[in-house]
């Protein structure tokens, strides 16, 4: 049983495809017509069958930088549902149903298409319902690695609330981006703060992935899963952060990302092509998405972040320990980034907010703390 729970995520992958092009004409809302239920049916039935392959478990390089991130990293087992368990060599993967197939093109609607935050955008306005608060590099780099704060930020149908690292590189029109971080999305996951990777090889056009709802993200981990459940912070109380690395093997051109100490898997180099010889900026921090009809979600924590910067732990979100891989001769290596390459982007101060701080002496290293109440308009 475990074993066919199990099952080899390249080949999901291309059955998916071929699912997502079929998808495209059926109604996202209201009722299938009778033909195009039943070729989901069909379409299924094939995906839950799929062979296994083989695929890469590990980079052939993973940067390495000295720091404390080591003494305060999960056990990752405690993330993992205690009733999954699989073979040696194989991947946890979540038997296809049809409302994933339906999601995976009702997305479109919810903003998730949308480009999200890419270094050209304009700091005076939003873009369709889109609202960011983060900290951006701008310079050639080849990964990074921080520990993200996580929380439950309160959002509404059709909205959306994120916190974590947005990687680009490409024109507006091309732009390749991989993302990492929490997500809060009711119309994807019904409860909580999850674990979400999404990507696009062609400025958001015709690719962009959430999760494993299309193909493109390859996972390797027995251990760890897209989509995961994450313990939240509380205000003024408990804090939860997780570890997060996403960075380029100078081997193989993928970009790879770790949980804490574990690979979950990687992008391969072939869907995002203007990443094959790394990224022209990185970002950290928050994003919101909301039907423009709607006032905006928190984002965060919900708080903004305060004067003095040291009142806002467990008030304010953060992402602290931030790092690069500055040289793609040394991508053994995690640096701090360019003091010169950072700036503060928020579209919508009245509602958002980031600061940028160092601390090396409390261990916070390069950070920035974000969020806001939201209930803005458009």
């Amino acid at each position: 049983m475990a074993a066919r729970d199990c099952k080899d995520i390249i080949a999901m992958f291309v059955a998916i495809w071929a699912i997502i092009l079929v998808t495209n004409s059926l109604q996202v809302r209201g009722r299938l017509p009778i033909e195009e239920d039943m070729e989901l049916d069909r379409q299924l039935e094939l995906i839950n069958k799929s062979p296994l392959k083989s695929f890469q478990m590990k980079p052939k390089t993973t940067p390495k930088e000295k720091g404390n991130e080591a003494s305060r990293a999960y056990k990752s087992s405690n993330y993992m549902p205690k009733h999954i368990k699989c073979p040696p060599g194989s991947v946890p993967i979540r038997r296809a149903k049809k409302e994933d197939l339906i999601m995976a093109e009702s997305t479109k609607s919810m903003g998730l298409n949308h480009p999200t935050y890419i270094p050209w955008r304009c700091s005076n306005g939003g873009d369709g319902g889109h609202h960011f608060a983060v900290l951006e590099h701008k310079s050639q780099m080849y990964g990074t690695r921080a520990r993200v704060n996580i929380w439950n930020p309160s959002v509404k149908d059709h909205q959306f609330s994120i916190g974590g690292m947005w990687i680009a590189n490409g024109p507006k029109h091309d732009i390749n981006s991989i993302q990492a971080g929490w997500i809060v999305h009711k119309d994807v996951f019904p409860n909580g703060s999850r674990l979400y990777t999404y990507w696009t090889g062609d400025g958001y056009q015709r690719t962009g992935c959430f999760n494993v709802l299309c193909p493109g993200f390859v996972q390797v981990s027995s251990v760890i899963a897209l989509g995961l459940i994450l313990p939240h912070s509380t205000f003024n109380g408990s804090q939860s952060d997780m570890l997060l690395s996403v960075y380029q093997d100078h081997a193989s051109g993928h970009w790879w990302l770790m949980f804490e100490d574990k690979y979950v898997g990687y992008w391969p180099k072939a869907i995002v092509p203007r990443l094959g010889d790394g990224a022209g900026s990185v970002s950290w921090g928050g994003q919101i998405y909301s039907p423009v009809t709607v006032l905006s979600p928190e984002m965060g924590s919900g708080h903004f972040p305060e004067e003095p910067y040291r009142v806002n732990y467990r008030i304010a979100a953060y992402i602290i320990q931030i790092k690069v891989v500055n040289d793609e001769r040394d991508s053994t290596k995690f640096d701090n980034p360019k003091d010169d390459a950072l700036k503060i982007v928020v579209d919508k101060p009245s509602c958002y907010k980031a600061r940028h701080l160092v601390d090396e002496a409390a261990g916070l290293g390069y950070h920035v703390y974000f969020g806001g109440p939201g209930t803005c308009t458009y």
